[in-house]
């Protein structure tokens, strides 16, 4: 797609997921097209438009102390406009209880290059609700 260089469809996911592991409410919606929306296939949820994923972080961010996403793979496929990863992700709960799962990820760019769909994937019970 115009607009969208193969090197910010591979730099945003990461940059993504270093705000969010920060919790930064600002930075992570940032990334999102005013009207995207945000599904965890393997709980079948989704959210859509920033307000209803911006509750799901809120939810997200009070239940965990500690998130983590280390990147293992990354896809891009430029023409498409799309990029996907896989991750480990050791999280911590707010009650202090560690928590691995592994995670993929798709990103569907807008030509603006926000993320104008996610789909994620999730090997165990979902954080994100």
């Amino acid at each position: 797609m115009d607009g969208v260089t193969r090197e910010q469809l591979a730099a945003a996911p990461a940059a993504y997921f270093e705000a969010v592991d920060r919790k930064d409410m600002a930075a992570t919606l940032a990334f999102f097209h005013d009207d995207a929306t945000f599904t965890v296939q393997t709980a079948g949820l989704t959210f859509a438009g920033k307000d209803e994923i911006e509750g799901m972080f809120t939810t997200f961010f009070a239940d965990y102390d500690v998130i983590r996403h280390g990147v293992t793979n990354l896809v891009v496929d430029e023409p498409a406009a799309r990029a996907a990863t896989e991750q480990t992700c050791p999280h911590v709960r707010a009650d202090g209880t560690p928590e691995t799962v592994v995670t993929c990820n798709v990103f569907e760019f807008a030509p603006d290059g926000h993320f104008r769909r996610v789909i994620v994937w999730i090997d165990g019970v979902s954080p994100l609700k």
